[in-house]
């Protein structure tokens, strides 16, 4: 994980995106301003999560604004994946944390909740949600386009957008907590503008919101799934620039 300029040639992201760096005007809307700096990413081959060795993707979490006792956040950041990029069966994007560290990698999520998005195989997209699953609706497991048999997070929604291979991808999600023990939480989402996911059942487990030492927290992103047909074949790499962190109630 590095800041750096433009597309390093080194990078030997896709030719469309080497060709977008070089200034060639055929690249369109994936020509890249070198002036701007972005968050580089490399996924070694053969690797998948970043608690395992080798270490694949990047994993940190920040606290950018004071949100303590927030009950409503928006997340917004752009992201970069080569046109020739291999998304194999899946891996994890960045989102919101609330409760405490560790909501993840089959945490029961009693006190706390996560909001990460995912990909999965040719890169559909959808809500990679970490609350505690008996107490969400029907209507939420019910849509016949999430997964919430998982050992793991809750997949919802899951190919209501796609992360576009070849350009940037720019994601917004808010979330509004529930009343305590009720099941009215929100999760929207924005994709490049577009409305692609609006739930307005979600329970969260409210009582601990976006407070506790860490807040909220952002992971950054990795390949997987935690099995070895989850990680990448070769060296790849992912761009991020913009991420903002918004406090609105």
């Amino acid at each position: 994980m590095k800041i750096v300029t433009g597309i390093p040639a080194s990078a030997s992201a896709s030719p469309l995106a080497a060709a977008a760096a070089d200034g060639d005007s055929g690249a369109g809307a994936t020509r890249w301003d070198n002036a701007t700096s972005v968050l580089q990413i490399l996924y070694p081959a053969g690797t998948i999560d970043p608690a395992q060795s080798p270490v694949g993707g990047a994993d940190f979490y920040a606290a950018p604004l004071d949100i303590d006792g927030a009950t409503s956040v928006t997340l917004s950041y752009s992201v970069f994946v080569p046109a020739d990029f291999d998304w194999v069966r899946g891996g994890k994007m960045p989102g919101l944390y609330g409760g405490h560290t560790g909501c993840s990698g089959g945490n029961s999520a009693i006190d706390c909740f996560s909001t990460r998005l995912m990909w999965r195989a040719g890169g559909a997209g959808e809500l990679y949600l970490y609350a505690p699953k008996d107490k969400q609706t029907k209507a939420l497991c019910g849509d016949p386009r999430s997964v919430c048999d998982a050992a793991y997070g809750l997949s919802v929604g899951r190919g209501t957008f796609q992360w576009t291979a070849g350009a940037w991808t720019k994601v917004e999600q808010t979330v509004i907590l529930n009343t305590p023990g009720q099941q009215d939480g929100t999760f929207v989402l924005l994709v490049n503008g577009e409305r692609k996911i609006a739930r307005n059942d979600v329970f969260y487990p409210s009582a601990y919101s976006f407070t506790g030492p860490v807040r909220a927290k952002i992971e950054i992103t990795f390949f997987g799934g935690h099995e070895p047909e989850y990680a990448t074949p070769r060296d790849q790499y992912v761009w991020f620039k913009d991420f903002a962190l918004a406090h609105n109630s």
